[in-house]
């Protein structure tokens, strides 16, 4: 079973290491490692090209993560796809625990790993359900909220996989139009996984294929001012929560696109947080920016958005959360 593997780097020194020796060393996989760095400037670059079984692509680091991972697929030589961050390791079965759940004729062409902190002492990413709510401040679609601690069975469906650790094969990868990138962090899982349901792709989740994920290490890089990539990604992050709506709801839903930025910034702008405003003024104006090529992919999307509009994703009886089988 051959796996080509996408690694996102950026300035991932301390992480390399360990993450590539247990690429290397998965049972039952030949992995073929590439590694997309993103103007590391922490001797990182320099390790790798040392190291001849490494392929190294460069990508600028501010196009974000699935920017890289987008340029990766061009690399690659495997129809399976493992998309990771630089800042994790894996247990030595996971890839092959993935892939054996994989199905073209089942139309099941990703599967999820649970995560782990890095030392193994908590779970931080598990089974993927959404359950009702008044209003999710946080949600792409608010009367929805996420929960990311379900405890599933193997080979479960879940609403989407984590763009930080995931196995999507290459077919359905090009079906839905790879990621978006567009989206420099947050949610880009859920617009990729939004698209791949609307064409009958399924994902699911393996909760033996273990990862152990450093969470918020690329919030620290080194000679990148935290607070500048935290002010960033919220910006994101509230602007793709916009153009999920944008891209996918259908009728009065596409109002929620609207609300989603317009209620926090009005609550804020009462309160006299300017520096949150301006978060979300910053938001709107990247929202506007992006509209001609929304509007381009709802048009070419059309016939999958009459059919299965992006709204009903959310409420889909297949992700809704089971209370009596919550972690």
């Amino acid at each position: 079973m051959n796996v080509s593997v996408i690694v996102c780097n950026l300035n991932g020194m301390k992480f390399l290491p360990r993450l590539l020796e247990t690429l290397r060393t998965q049972e039952e996989v030949e992995t073929e490692i590439i590694v997309v760095d993103r103007e590391s400037r922490d001797g990182s670059r320099e390790y790798m090209e040392s190291l001849p079984d490494i392929k190294i692509v460069t990508e600028p680091a501010s196009t974000g993560l699935v920017a890289g991972y987008h340029v990766g697929v061009r690399y690659a030589n495997h129809e399976l796809l493992f998309f990771c961050n630089e800042d994790m390791w894996l247990d030595r079965w996971c890839l092959a625990r993935l892939a054996r759940h994989l199905s073209l004729s089942d139309r099941i062409g990703a599967a999820d790993p649970w995560q782990w902190s890095y030392d193994g002492s908590r779970l931080i990413h598990g089974g993927t359900r959404f359950y009702q709510a008044t209003f999710d401040s946080i949600s792409c679609y608010p009367p929805r909220g996420f929960d990311f601690l379900e405890s599933l069975a193997s080979g479960e469906p879940i609403p989407f996989g984590c763009a930080g650790a995931v196995l999507i094969h290459r077919q359905m990868y090009l079906a839905v139009g790879g990621w978006d990138t567009s989206f420099f962090l947050e949610f880009e899982d859920v617009d990729f996984f939004l698209r791949a349901w609307q064409q009958g792709w399924r994902c699911v989740v393996e909760p033996e294929a273990k990862v152990y994920h450093a969470v918020g290490m690329s919030t620290y890089q080194a000679g990148i001012p935290p607070h500048e990539v935290i002010r960033r990604r919220h910006v994101s992050a509230e602007s793709n929560r916009a153009v999920i709506c944008l891209k996918y709801f259908t009728g009065t839903a596409l109002l929620w696109a609207v609300f989603l930025l317009l209620r926090p910034f009005v609550a804020n702008l009462i309160r006299f947080r300017l520096q949150t405003v301006a978060v979300y003024t910053a938001a709107m104006t990247l929202t506007v920016k992006r509209l001609p090529e929304v509007i381009r992919f709802r048009k070419t999307n059309r016939s999958f958005s009459r059919v299965k509009p992006g709204q009903r994703y959310f409420t889909d009886e297949l992700f809704q959360r089971n209370e009596c089988h919550k972690v």
